[in-house]
């Protein structure tokens, strides 16, 4: 069964272009990986600053070498002074 991936993400107001052009980044490289499945990005209609992740992998060992990618280590290291959270993020097994 797949695994999927779902962060939920709310950024600081004065950081919203920023954020918006490095979560595109991130998520054009995450498609082109060996077994990405799907990655898409959401945005909250009323609350535009609020942003939801969510990725589709084979299984744990490519979801493993997705979070070893360097952009993906660079989102997460930039992430903290972009956000007016922390990102919450689930994984979850699909069952059927």
């Amino acid at each position: 069964m797949s695994i999927s991936l779902l962060s939920y993400m709310h950024c600081k107001k004065d950081a919203e272009a920023a954020f918006d052009t490095e979560l595109k980044k991130l998520i054009e490289a995450t498609t082109t990986e060996v077994g990405c499945i799907a990655c898409e990005i959401y945005q909250f209609k009323d609350e535009p600053t609020k942003y939801v992740v969510k990725e589709e992998w084979p299984d744990e060992d490519a979801l493993s070498r997705h979070m070893e990618t360097a952009h993906y280590k660079y989102f997460v290291h930039i992430l903290p002074a972009l956000l007016e959270t922390p990102a919450d993020v689930k994984i979850l097994t699909r069952l059927k």
